[in-house]
């Protein structure tokens, strides 16, 4: 019996050992002030390769060339500038 009267006693003991450690922690923090964490900035997430804005697809015409002046025109082209070419 003697045996386990100490070791509750000593388990008290350590309660309040803590408690009032815990307390005057308290008491220190409230007037003093708790130190600053360092300030933490978000890590930077990397932009996924899909999200970035694709570039727009290029609409590639025929070209004809003029036999005047040896220009490529686009078909939708009427003519190259030149007075005497045979385009339409």
């Amino acid at each position: 019996m003697g045996l386990l009267l100490k070791i509750v006693l000593f388990g008290v003991a350590l309660y309040a050992v803590w408690k009032t450690l815990t307390r005057w922690k308290g008491l220190f923090d409230r007037f003093v002030g708790k130190p600053q964490e360092p300030a933490r900035t978000p890590p930077a997430r990397p932009v996924p390769p899909a999200a970035t804005a694709a570039p727009r697809p290029q609409v590639i015409d025929a070209s004809v060339p003029c036999t005047v002046c040896g220009a490529f025109l686009s078909s939708a082209a009427t003519r190259c500038g030149r007075p005497d070419c045979p385009l339409p």
